[in-house]
């Protein structure tokens, strides 16, 4: 794979490998079938324990796993050679009687063939295959995404920005709404311990969720729904010291930040080009407006009672606490007068987000356009790590071409 130290060999052809993944992987998959087909082989051959009815279930196993391995092998060829194997009329009257809004996407898998199963997770799998890109180049599909609210048109920083040329219009999440915080918590200097590089992790991991579910903001999701679960599991997973109750984790730098979020993914998950991409997400996100758009007040309020505008400078990492807010309050459950107490009385996850708001609206804005440059550099350099290992790896396979040309 490339991406870890090689730890093992393969005892078939002799390549190094890193783990259990790398050894299972698509790349090396004819070692490591004629591995496992061994394997039980050897089992069914040497267990004079076994009874006659485990021999039998064993030999069945083999028995489907060299018919899969089998028809594996011939739709592999054959969808090299005709890309059109499948019949699209049969496929249609399968479908004739699915409703594709209401479905779930198990009922949808279930309509398909194992062959077309096959077919999708080798698109699945292989995001650079001839398919697999047509799938995502799709028009349809294309409709469907939904890109982050901080990377509307209308929340761009620079007026001369030109928007992207695409066939499709994108569609951009609306912004999220600011939450409630009194203008007299806000201070000159910040109090207490610095919490800007914290702020750094919540950015890095908001950027992430809302690309992972594509959805913006977060806020839109509906109370009950399973991705309202799944984001606030990734918050727990990625930024653990806002959820825990008794945590007093303060991250130092940003070397701390990226190490400690890095370690939340399993291994191969995360890339140096995802990470440069989440880094440039939050230094867009916690870097202060230079122009804003001010609001006009027809009411006058006093000083006790006046809440922080939209205008200010420091809107965008607000907003991002304010999505995430909205995320954790209560969901209403009871009557309507019931519901407005409980949500104002909040928990100590929503109390957590309301003390950072305070905390970056009153930190110095020339110390977070020092943080966003910072991260801004840090994602350029991952970018370029990635560029210059995507080289090395196509050099590696022209010279070892170069070689097998030479053998022959």
């Amino acid at each position: 794979c490339r991406r870890q130290f090689a730890k093992y060999t393969c005892p078939t052809c002799n390549v190094p490998y890193c783990s259990l993944t790398c050894f299972r992987s698509q790349a090396h998959n004819q070692c490591s079938e004629g591995f496992y087909k061994k394997e039980i082989e050897a089992d069914i051959q040497t267990g004079p324990s076994k009874t006659a009815q485990e021999r039998h279930k064993m030999m069945e196993l083999l028995k489907n796993f060299e018919e899969g391995s089998s028809n594996q092998q011939s739709f592999s060829e054959g969808d090299e050679e005709d890309e059109d194997y499948d019949d699209p009329s049969d496929l249609a009257k399968r479908f004739e009687a699915v409703d594709l809004d209401s479905a779930s996407p198990d009922a949808l898998w279930a309509v398909l063939t194992p062959e077309e199963r096959a077919k999708f997770m080798k698109a699945f799998d292989d995001p650079t295959s001839k398919l697999a890109q047509q799938l995502l180049s799709s028009e349809q599909l294309e409709k469907e995404i939904q890109e982050p609210w901080w990377e509307a048109p209308s929340i761009s920083e620079s007026e001369d920005e030109e928007p992207r040329n695409h066939h499709t219009p994108r569609r951009y999440g609306s912004r999220p709404m600011i939450m409630s915080i009194p203008v007299s918590m806000v201070k000159a200097v910040p109090s207490g311990r610095p919490l800007v590089y914290n702020m750094c992790a919540i950015c890095i991991a908001y950027a992430y969720i809302t690309r992972h579910l594509g959805t913006s903001p977060l806020c839109s999701l509906k109370p009950d729904d399973t991705e309202t679960h799944e984001a606030r599991r990734l918050v727990t997973q990625m930024v653990p010291f806002l959820t825990d109750r008794k945590s007093t984790k303060l991250y130092p730098n940003l070397p701390a930040v990226i190490t400690d979020i890095w370690s939340t993914f399993d291994l191969g998950k995360m890339t140096s080009e995802l990470f440069s991409l989440l880094l440039g997400d939050a230094a867009r996100l916690l870097k202060p407006l230079r122009v804003t758009h001010v609001m006009p007040t027809s009411v006058e309020m006093p000083t006790s009672e006046a809440l922080v505008l939209p205008s200010h400078p420091h809107i965008m990492p607000v907003l991002v606490l304010s999505d995430l807010n909205e995320l954790f309050s209560p969901a209403p459950r009871l009557g309507s007068s019931q519901d407005s107490q409980v949500r104002s009385k909040g928990n100590h996850v929503t109390h957590k987000l309301l003390f950072y708001a305070v905390h970056i609206l009153s930190t110095p804005s020339v110390i977070l356009e020092t943080l966003a440059d910072e991260m801004t550099t840090r994602a350029e350099g991952y970018r370029q790590k990635e560029n210059a290992s995507e080289r090395t790896y196509v050099e590696r396979e022209h010279e070892r071409t170069g070689r097998l040309v030479e053998e022959t």
